[in-house]
């Protein structure tokens, strides 16, 4: 229903519907920049870029999605399978750290990761 006040800058409203699937794809990048759903929404119809500005909602967002990330992490190391959702959200995320810039020295997993690939073979 529309919002009686004239001087209301959105006066008119917009449904669609999309599937459990999408819908948590959506809100989840939506928590993940530190918007709500609907200027996310809009500012990807509208093709703005989207810069996420740090905060404790932000963050919150971050660590609820990285704890369940975790979650399936441990699943699919006793042999299960990745969910596409959660394949999604790596992508994602992999992706915005991929462009972050760090001047850090590499983290220590990273290094044991390297010492593994480096073995050879007897």
């Amino acid at each position: 229903m529309p919002c009686p006040n004239s001087a209301r800058k959105r006066s008119k409203t917009m449904a669609f519907r999309v599937s459990p699937e999408e819908y948590e794809q959506i809100t989840n990048l939506a928590k993940l920049s530190g918007m709500d759903k609907q200027d996310f929404i809009m500012a990807k119809l509208m093709d703005h870029e989207i810069v996420v500005r740090p905060s404790t909602r932000v963050y919150k967002a971050l660590k609820g999605t990285m704890a369940e990330i975790y979650q399936q992490l441990l699943r699919i190391r006793a042999g299960g399978e990745l969910s596409a959702s959660v394949e999604e959200t790596l992508l994602i995320l992999s992706n915005i750290f991929a462009g972050l810039e760090s001047s850090e020295e590499p983290a220590e997993i990273d290094i044991e990761n390297q010492s593994v690939w480096d073995l050879k073979r007897e």
